[in-house]
């Protein structure tokens, strides 16, 4: 026998048994879309976590801070000074890197404050480290004194007894700056440090999608460095010279996020602290993989009931058609032949069912998305997800050919017990 006369024959069997076909390919629908939805919700979580994460900064950026150690233990402290820099900058896939001198004042605009986190950095590194101006540009090395905002800088006047949201131009207004810890309000009974007020320019105002960028202000570090020798003179402390000024911290770009836990290790290794979203997103994905086993898991057993059915049906077909097969044998077919025949019509209802089935499961995934996002979102924990089922191409092919398969090894134990059958038995068989 051909093969087209195999499939002609298997295509008409099958429709002979119109609707135990269609039973049997429902209940293949409802496994392959059951499996499909729960995973889709499970990828769903994941790409909602990663895209929350990516908000709070960048995936790629490792925050390098000091390491407290104890001297008891015989411990040895490692300074964040320009030594760790250059040893840093010396590491393999560092694409950028920028120390951090952090500090915290008040910008004051008239009769208005902002008291602000403020951060010096290297200006020539902020387009490695993912700043984006909405307004204005980014600092360069040629800036004294100019400071970019961030999006979520808040302004109030601290003599109002009722908050009202001021107007302010960041980009036009007249600003001074200070890193007078009270400044504007009156602390009775304390003595009064003079401390420099400084005029600054806005060079420009961050764009609001970066979580870690929205809050405070940014400047070149060199100024940053002499507001806060300023403020140590002004209380009375002992100024630190260049060799012995450390930073807050030292942010190390690095080239792919893959290459980010080794560096992470080395940097450690090194007597460092090291940290990255890349660590929180780890711990996402393992949460993620096991919710997904789980709704996976669920749905699987849908499939198991499709698989059972279809191996039903191919019995129920088989003593239906012995004497057809005992006809088959007598005339020359061959035992390959019949059991082409019987593993084609069990793949033909796996792969019908499949491919229905996801076509149902893009039905059910825009469904939940347009009308069941909020509510099962938040029993997901995606509190403001407007997507909770995200099903992604190569899950398709891959139920589409998991489908296929089930229904192949549904049917080969039907298959063998065809090809068993005695020819003269099967003809006396009514």
């Amino acid at each position: 026998m051909s093969k087209l006369d195999l499939i002609l024959m298997g295509i008409k069997n099958l429709w002979r048994r119109k609707l135990r076909t269609s039973l049997t390919i429902l209940g293949v629908v409802i496994g392959t879309s059951a499996i499909i939805v729960m995973l889709s919700l499970g990828f769903g979580l994941t790409y909602f976590m990663e895209d929350q994460i990516s908000q709070w900064g960048s995936l790629t950026t490792i925050n390098v801070y000091k390491k407290w150690v104890d001297p008891t233990l015989g411990e040895k402290e490692v300074k964040l000074d320009d030594k760790a820099v250059e040893a840093l900058r010396k590491l393999p896939n560092v694409q950028a890197i920028s120390p951090v001198l952090e500090t915290f004042g008040t910008v004051i605009n008239g009769r208005y404050i902002a008291q602000v986190p403020i951060k010096g950095i290297i200006p020539e590194t902020m387009e490695d480290f993912g700043f984006e101006v909405e307004e204005g540009r980014l600092l360069t090395d040629r800036d004294e004194f100019a400071v970019v905002f961030g999006k979520n800088t808040h302004f109030w006047d601290p003599k109002a007894r009722v908050y009202r949201e001021p107007k302010i131009n960041l980009m036009k207004d007249r600003m001074r700056i200070t890193l007078d810890p009270n400044y504007g309000y009156d602390m009775p009974g304390q003595n009064r440090v003079n401390y420099k007020e400084y005029k600054i320019k806005t060079a420009g105002v961050l764009v609001d999608e970066n979580m870690d960028l929205s809050y405070g202000i940014y400047m070149p570090i060199k100024d940053v460095q002499l507001m806060i020798r300023d403020k140590e003179k002004a209380e009375g402390q002992k100024t630190q010279g260049r060799s012995e000024l450390e930073y807050s911290k030292i942010d190390v770009k690095v080239a792919d996020v893959k290459q980010v836990a080794d560096l992470q290790d080395t940097i450690r290794e090194m007597g460092f602290e090291a940290y990255s979203l890349s660590d929180a997103l780890d711990f996402i994905k393992e949460q993620a993989a096991i919710i997904q086993a789980v709704l996976g898991g669920i749905g699987a057993i849908s499939l198991l009931v499709a698989a059972i059915g279809i191996t039903n049906t191919m019995i129920m077909s088989i003593y239906e058609r012995t004497r057809e097969i005992g006809v088959m044998k007598v005339i020359g077919a061959s035992l390959k032949d019949i059991r082409d025949l019987f593993l084609f019509e069990s793949a033909l209802i796996g792969l019908l069912g499949g491919s229905l089935g996801i076509a149902f499961s893009y039905l059910l995934s825009f469904l939940l998305n347009k009308f069941g996002a909020q509510a099962f979102g938040e029993a997901l924990g995606m509190y403001g997800a407007t997507k909770i089922s995200v099903i992604p191409f190569w899950l398709v092919l891959a139920a589409m050919a998991f489908s296929a398969l089930i229904g192949v090894l549904s049917g080969y134990f039907p298959a063998r017990r065809a090809m068993n059958l005695s020819a003269l038995e099967a003809i006396r068989m009514e």
